[in-house]
């Protein structure tokens, strides 16, 4: 399990070192999504995604990496530009502590942990470089533990009853939340995984279809594919540590939302039995992200 955890803090301490029908289907791009922020990985907005015959409101739905990095301007952006009122943080207790969020003026901070140790949360890393980090994971690439942890990521958040009960209260929380006071953003360390389930499960409580989920899950596919890039991998078995953990791996996500679809028979049906998401949050939730 100590294993586990060694292998996915390499990839986390890396970035510190159904209404619809097909002809719905939209091409989204990463530019236009993103916000501006320059020292946040990833940090880009729903805003604009078409759902039916309606569109997600504009600077109000924000995801992200890490916040720990925000300059002073980034920070003042988010607060004047988008009067961010709610920061919800999906980093493990030992990220969020280890590293802070840079919270900016007005917002309220709710750390929500969901973490890849297995355990207590405590171990930790002394590899300080990216280069090292890089090489730890190209190193053990075929090892047993780091494959499974590839093959198994979205399993961990989409089904583990922890990782549920930390999204239970997200959806809780969001369906209580005002967007005319301001925007609202969530984020773990990357922005990738733990931040795009959420994305993906408020996506589908908007009434988004899979095409959607899957086109916005792919812009972090996208905005990660330079540093991917640079990467020398030289296995097969390198490739897939590579793309999952630092990059975004859509064969596994979508692998996921099957998994989603033949036990609940949808991802709506996932959201009600398993995130407590009723018809009635979903509906507030329309009411107050759509237009």
């Amino acid at each position: 399990m100590r294993l586990i955890s060694l292998f996915v803090g390499c990839a986390i301490l890396f970035v510190s070192c159904t209404a619809n029908a097909d002809e719905n289907m939209q091409e989204l791009d990463l530019k236009s999504q993103l916000i501006g922020i320059e020292n946040a990985n990833n940090a880009r907005q729903l805003g604009g995604y078409r759902i039916g015959n309606k569109s997600i409101r504009e600077d109000v739905l924000i995801r992200s990496g890490k916040l720990s990095g925000l300059s002073g301007e980034d920070s003042t952006l988010l607060a004047s530009k988008f009067k961010v009122q709610c920061i919800y943080d999906f980093r493990g207790g030992d990220e969020f502590v280890s590293d802070p969020d840079v919270v900016p003026s007005g917002a309220r901070y709710l750390p929500l942990s969901i973490s890849f140790s297995g355990g207590n949360g405590k171990e930790s890393m002394n590899l300080e470089s990216q280069e090292a980090i890089i090489g730890m994971l190209l190193e053990n690439a075929e090892h047993p533990a780091i494959q499974k942890m590839c093959d198994n990521l979205y399993d961990i958040i989409f089904f583990e009853e922890s990782s549920q009960e930390v999204y239970r209260k997200f959806f809780a929380d969001l369906v209580a939340v005002d967007p005319d006071d301001g925007a609202v953003l969530w984020h773990c360390t990357q922005g990738k995984d733990r931040a795009g389930c959420a994305s993906a499960m408020l996506l589908a409580a908007l009434g988004a279809d899979r095409s959607l989920i899957m086109a916005d899950y792919n812009l972090s596919r996208e905005f990660y594919a330079p540093i991917v890039a640079r990467i020398p991998v030289q296995t097969e078995a390198q490739s897939v540590v590579i793309n999952t953990l630092i990059g975004a791996n859509p064969v596994i996500f979508e692998r996921a939302l099957d998994k989603i679809d033949a036990i609940y028979g949808s991802f709506a049906n996932y959201l009600k039995e398993c995130i407590g998401v009723t018809g009635q949050m979903m509906d507030t939730l329309r009411e107050n992200y759509m237009k």
